[in-house]
């Protein structure tokens, strides 16, 4: 072997590593720096984690490891190591899968390759994954593109095809601006007690004395009552400041004891009294 050592090699552990990769590397490895076939025994044993060299000298026992060949190393290896597979299996996860929301153009092609190693399709590989790389791509551009194309279409084709839709996409989102959104400016309005064009409160315009507004205070028929809220004399329990008039809805109206027989006939005259519970003293 050339002093110049090509390459590198790191140790091979079969609980965390896969043994057919480990193996191309240290064929290729071999070959590039033209280990000799008395090495190459040596050269495997060295490049073992202490769990991977325990499992071949049991393997090759009551054989010591030392002594056997590198090629009945590889084959206990090849034996002990190798995945048992089932065709149907590998099909299966081949003719399911899909193309990943995370995955570009190269990587979903990469997968769907990679899925078909073990498929054993033969001289129809070609046409199968250009068909497993069209079907499992999502709606968009790119399926749209590769469903223009005919019959002839080749894997590798699919994929150029592919790819440019995609940057033709990636293109049109980069360079145009996106679009500004204009707001309608509405009118504001605030909610009070008063109505458009009145130019005031409400409450300035109604009666002190019931509460009416068609009406002066001075005006009243009910200016000689006496409130059943404070019991002063002058207004009605409806309109009174008192708190606990305030808080009572049904107002009672109460005519002096001077003019209750005018009061009761001015009184039933009036429609919007008639909303209130109105009760006369005898």
């Amino acid at each position: 072997m050339s002093s110049n050592i090509l390459g590198s090699l790191t140790a091979f552990d079969h609980n965390s590593q896969e043994w057919e990769i480990f193996k191309s590397r240290l064929v290729q490895y071999i070959k590039l720096n033209g280990v000799t076939e008395a090495n190459k025994c040596a050269l495997l044993l060295t490049h073992l984690s202490d769990e991977t060299f325990r499992l071949v000298r049991n393997l090759v026992h009551p054989k010591k490891v030392e002594d056997s060949k590198f090629e009945e190393l590889v084959a206990v290896l090849d034996k002990q190591l190798a995945p048992k597979r089932c065709i149907f299996v590998e099909r299966a996860k081949f003719y399911e899968a899909t193309r990943d929301v995370a995955e570009n153009i190269e990587q979903w092609a990469a997968r769907v390759s990679g899925l078909a190693v073990r498929c054993e399709f033969g001289a129809s590989l070609d046409e199968l994954l250009r068909d497993r790389f069209v079907l499992g791509l999502s709606v968009g551009p790119e399926r749209d593109r590769l469903f223009e194309q005919d019959a002839t279409l080749t894997f590798a084709k699919a994929v150029e095809v592919a790819q440019k839709a995609a940057y033709a996409r990636s293109a049109r989102t980069t360079s145009v601006p996106a679009a500004v959104v204009q707001v309608k400016q509405e009118p504001m309005y605030r909610v009070g007690t008063s109505r458009p064009g009145t130019g005031g409160s409400s409450d300035s315009r109604r009666c002190s004395v019931c509460g009416l507004k068609s009406h002066d205070a001075s005006k009243c028929k009910y200016k000689n009552y006496r409130c059943q809220g404070c019991g002063q004399k002058g207004h009605l329990k409806k309109v009174c400041s008192a708190e606990k008039a305030k808080q009572c809805r049904v107002n009672c109206i109460q005519a002096d004891l001077d003019g209750s027989a005018e009061v009761s006939q001015s009184a039933e005259g009036c429609k919007e009294c008639e909303l209130f519970n109105l009760r006369f003293q005898n």
